[in-house]
């Protein structure tokens, strides 16, 4: 992907002096809208509004849905190609001309909104809300069973074992799905798997896999057997 010129890059470049306060064009005619973006963490994250840079005469942005200066990130002039940093300007931020900003190496805690004003021809002022949603890289889960060699007719409980939370859980038999029946059910919350009774068919490799918007991970294979005596 190809983006406009480029600001300010993170570094040693963000040690440049903080913006405080600057004039902004007289206002006759404000516009807002709220926009929602999503990334791993660990990655990059575009905060990208479209149609911009035509007509643009200066943008900030900040941390948050307060217009203030005490939350600003940074501040560009198209006039004199100047940015001024603000006193909430992380060092992992680049910022384009045409209002887009990239956060780098986003974590959970870069969850949460920022606000892109911007001034245009014709003393038209807009506000952006862009709401970032940072999501977890899930943790690979593993498999508990109440016992691995089970006699015929008796019950079996799998356990899919995870730390994360608010993830959707799947389970598979034989490395396809596994059927939901009477006698195979789900705990509500899809952790907990009973078969009971069980037959000679329930023999075979279980796995769970524990997934959100980003991520996906399985269970090592578990092998239950039936045992005859």
């Amino acid at each position: 992907m190809e983006f406009p010129s480029l600001l300010l890059c993170k570094g040693l470049l963000l040690t440049a002096s903080l913006l405080y306060c600057w004039s902004s064009p007289t206002v006759a005619l404000q516009t807002s809208k709220e926009m929602r973006f999503s990334a791993a963490e660990g990655a990059k994250a575009l905060l990208s509004v479209p149609d911009q840079e035509e007509d643009l005469l200066s943008f900030s942005w900040y941390k948050g849905k307060d217009v203030n200066k005490n939350f600003t990130i940074a501040h560009y002039k198209k006039s004199s190609d100047s940015l001024q940093l603000g006193k909430n300007v992380s060092g992992r931020e680049e910022i384009y001309k045409d209002g887009s900003m990239m956060l780098q190496a986003v974590t959970q805690e870069d969850t949460g909104f920022y606000t892109l004003e911007t001034f245009k021809a014709h003393d038209q002022q807009e506000i952006t809300y862009a709401h970032l949603q940072v999501y977890k890289i899930v943790t690979k889960p593993y498999l508990q069973l109440n016992h691995t060699r089970l006699q015929r007719k008796s019950a079996s409980i799998f356990t899919c074992m995870s730390p994360d939370t608010e993830v959707d859980i799947n389970w598979f038999f034989n490395y396809k799905p596994l059927n939901i029946t009477e006698r195979i059910t789900l705990s509500a919350e899809k952790r907990e798997l009973t078969i009971s009774p069980v037959w000679r068919a329930d023999a075979g490799i279980y796995q769970c896999e524990v997934s959100n918007s980003f991520s996906s991970k399985k269970t090592n294979p578990l092998l239950m057997v039936l045992a005859y005596g």
